[in-house]
């Protein structure tokens, strides 16, 4: 790839992003670099805040590449969660969310409707949203008792997060947009998860203020995705339906 050639790709990667999210990506990546700083951070902590951040905002855009930084963040969140005994977020994760993620990189890469970058959305079945809810019953079920074995703090919310995730990620798998409503309830649950220590004194460590951040960029990236999702939807719907009506 020649110079020329570099310039176009850049320029068509930023062309779908409209001004004012070009200034919500910068100003949350800064943030979260900066909080992460002020924090005394760990390597880990920033790492997983800055590639998680870049996850949202692709995901926000509707672009494949997005699921790759998905993944390399839910595993800095696993090794994370690990090291703060948050054990609900690491079971959950490593067992459910890491696998459907690669599951959702192998299903979007066949996806060629949209050329190499973006995705295109789909509609979920009544039968997948049968099949997706029961599993993710099972889960929450489950992982109620499992972690209430190993005494798991706010084991209601590590159950709840378990639903969600799981709800939220397989229907990010079936590509459609109404996982950004999953997604939301999820981060809440989250963020709930790694505050309440610090806001009930049983742990003083501030480092991971920047992965709260982070749940913060995640809520208003999923609004923001949501609503690109659905108007691009709209607007190959409308293309759809002209060229159709060409022909006919």
């Amino acid at each position: 790839m020649d110079k020329d050639d570099f310039a176009i790709n850049i320029k068509r990667f930023f062309s779908h992003f409209t001004w004012y999210e070009i200034v919500f990506s910068l100003i949350s990546i800064f943030t979260v670099l900066g909080l992460s700083i002020y924090a005394k951070s760990s390597a880990l902590t920033i790492l997983y805040s800055f590639f998680a951040v870049l996850y949202v905002l692709l995901l926000m855009k509707k672009f494949k590449i997005s699921i790759v930084f998905g993944i390399i963040q839910v595993t800095l969140y696993i090794i994370q969660s690990g090291l703060y005994n948050n054990w609900g977020e690491f079971i959950i994760n490593i067992v459910v969310i890491l696998p459907i993620l690669i599951l959702t990189l192998i299903n979007w890469g066949k996806d060629k409707n949209n050329g190499n970058i973006t995705v295109k959305s789909q509609k979920v079945s009544l039968k997948s949203w049968i099949i997706i809810l029961v599993l993710a019953l099972c889960i929450g079920i489950s992982f109620f008792f499992v972690l209430r074995y190993f005494n798991t703090p706010y084991l209601i919310l590590a159950s709840l997060s378990g639903f969600f995730a799981t709800m939220a990620n397989c229907i990010m798998l079936k590509k459609s947009p109404l996982m950004f409503i999953f997604f939301t309830i999820a981060n809440i649950i989250s963020f709930l998860i790694w505050v309440l220590p610090i806001v009930n004194g049983v742990s003083e460590n501030f480092e991971t203020i920047p992965m709260l951040a982070t749940l913060c960029v995640f809520e208003l990236s999923n609004i923001l995705g949501l609503v690109n999702w659905l108007k691009k939807d709209r607007v190959e719907n409308d293309d759809k339906k002209n060229l159709q009506n060409n022909i006919e």
